[in-house]
């Protein structure tokens, strides 16, 4: 099957589709993957084509930093004005990206610039969220609503905050781009995948797959550097960082993870993605190292303290350690709780009230709770005997006939 793969997203959230696509194309398959200019490097070489997005989603990321510091509202708001410059240009390029699929499929991000292009070419879009989204339950809450009790009501909200603000820039796109009028039927009669672990959550629902999280293949060409190999040869160190997530003052938050490393007495390092920390002197107890591989990195670690996004958390919770969340935005507040509630972490505060007392008080609960860390081990176990995208492809298969290339 041709099957197109559209992923606007950060990183966290363009990896597991670009592993998708690696996995559907060692079974047979022809995938294509849309997404942002700068994520080619995920697929390079692997022969899949790549179509790119317009724009630099690194940037994004620098000029949204305000409005994430406000919270899942004012970064909802912010994305939706972006999306109403961009999403007419961003329809175009998919729609000559996606010429000859026999279906189109993504998450939310995939969806706003998808779905439509999906009704002009007369194919099925199969949804396929790293959230529990568009699925009412009441086993967790909403995903942006973590803190009311599970019910059905914080899932609607959740689904409208979600789509609402992507309503009016989507149906002007489908009209000025597509020459296409109403709703979109792209959806209809087709499956849903969840890529996330069934030991983590179970998505209700007859056509819902929970498939298992889609992880990125581990890259045999990389090596740590030899700072980092000598840092955790000297002992145990845990890992801090925030992921795409840069905020307005990194130095300030990374002075607040300094002085909090010194007070719980660990060793870190500290990985300073898009801009979330900065280098400052550690006095010997601190590495800092743009980015390693999670899937490298965490299982080293004696625990790890991230933001909370979908990806990031699935690794944690993958290695088998305490995980400390400090939420940001969006989704992040709810995989925090999800931690929480599974007993393999904690998150008690989110980035704004984040101080050094806080983050040292939670670093030496975690790295003292043995019940905590025993569970952590076992449920890693559990997700690591798992094959979501192996999963995956078998619904894909079974939606769209099963069809081989």
């Amino acid at each position: 099957m041709r099957i197109g793969i559209v992923a606007n997203d950060t990183r966290g959230g363009v990896e597991p589709y670009a592993a998708l696509a690696l996995r559907l194309k060692a079974r047979g398959h022809e995938p294509r993957l849309i997404a942002p200019a700068d994520f080619s490097p995920l697929v390079e070489g692997s022969g899949i084509p790549f179509a790119g997005l317009s724009g630099n989603s690194r940037e994004d990321i620098r000029r949204a930093q305000g409005a994430t510091e406000r919270g899942s509202g004012a970064s909802m708001r912010m994305v939706a004005a972006e999306m109403g410059a961009r999403l007419r240009t961003w329809t175009r390029e998919t729609l000559e990206a996606a010429q000859g699929v026999d279906a189109l499929t993504g998450g939310v991000g995939g969806m706003v610039v998808g779905l439509g292009v999906a009704d002009r070419l007369g194919v099925p879009f199969i949804p396929a969220h790293l959230q529990p989204i568009d699925a009412p339950a009441t086993a967790y809450p909403g995903v942006l609503t973590p803190r009311v009790r599970p019910n059905v009501l914080g899932h609607r909200l959740t689904s409208l905050a979600l789509w609402a603000p992507f309503a009016k820039p989507m149906a002007d796109a489908r009209r000025e781009v597509l020459g296409l009028s109403g709703r979109s039927t792209a959806t209809a009669d087709q499956p849903a995948l969840y890529a996330i672990s069934p030991r983590v959550l179970t998505v209700p629902g007859a056509r819902n797959h929970t498939t298992g999280y889609w992880f990125p293949a581990e890259d045999p060409t990389w090596q740590p550097s030899p700072e980092l190999e000598e840092f955790l040869a000297r002992g145990p160190a845990v890992s801090i960082g925030f992921g795409s997530i840069s905020g307005t003052d990194p130095a300030k938050r990374t002075a607040i993870v300094l002085e909090a490393v010194r007070a719980a007495g660990v060793r870190a390092v500290l990985l300073s993605g898009w801009g979330g920390l900065t280098d400052l002197d550690g006095g010997g107890r601190v590495l800092v190292q743009e980015s390693v591989p999670h899937e490298w990195l965490f299982p080293r670690m004696a625990a790890v303290v991230h933001h909370g996004g979908a990806g990031t958390t699935a690794a944690g919770l993958r290695a088998g350690v305490p995980g400390i969340v400090v939420p940001f935005t969006v989704d992040q507040p709810f995989w925090g709780s999800r931690v929480v509630d599974l007993g393999v972490g904690l998150s008690s505060f989110s980035q704004r009230r984040l101080t050094s007392a806080r983050l040292a008080d939670a670093l030496g609960r975690a790295l003292a709770d043995r019940p905590m860390q025993q569970r952590a081990r076992e449920l890693a176990a559990g997700i690591r005997s798992e094959d979501g995208i192996a999963t995956a492809i078998d619904v894909y298969e079974n939606a769209l006939g099963g069809s081989r290339v």
